[in-house]
């Protein structure tokens, strides 16, 4: 299906999604692209959020807000290996909002404030910076994945 610009409804929609990720969407128009089930929605022709299951910022809508909640800093051990698809291990992690919940849509960011990825706690904060062992997110969006292929 072509892209085109969505209702002033379902843009209202949108942000009310994203506000629950404590993201404020910029009061622009915004077009969609609709794809088997998976939707993307553009600002300025650039891929801003993507839905399929869950609602997703993409990379170059969290690199232009800069958003101060849900974040999780690495170090920079662990950047290339987020950059090239892979899981965040509470040993890579320096810094977290502290409101993270198990199952929470996280957005991470090296130490320069660049974000690099967008993924879901395993756990809270609080027991992934008390253990600092394992898994702690498990990345569903980076530069390079599906989502950047196929929309961009």
């Amino acid at each position: 299906m072509a892209r085109h610009f969505v209702s002033k409804k379902d843009v209202k929609a949108l942000r009310e999604s994203l506000n629950t990720l404590g993201i404020s969407l910029p009061d622009v128009s915004v077009e969609v692209d609709e794809r088997k089930g998976e939707k993307c929605y553009y600002v300025n022709g650039r891929p801003y959020v993507y839905v399929s299951e869950k609602v997703i910022p993409t990379l170059f809508l969290l690199n232009e807000i800069r958003p101060d909640m849900m974040c999780v800093t690495v170090d920079d051990g662990a950047v290339p290996h987020i950059i090239n698809g892979a899981n965040v291990f509470a040993q890579g992690i320096t810094q977290m909002d502290p409101n993270i919940k198990e199952n929470s849509v996280v957005f991470i960011r090296n130490n320069k404030n660049q974000y690099v990825g967008v993924g879901v706690s395993k756990k809270s904060a609080g027991e992934i910076m008390e253990d600092k062992k394992g898994e702690a997110i498990i990345l569903i969006h980076y530069p390079g994945d599906k989502i950047m292929k196929t929309f961009t």
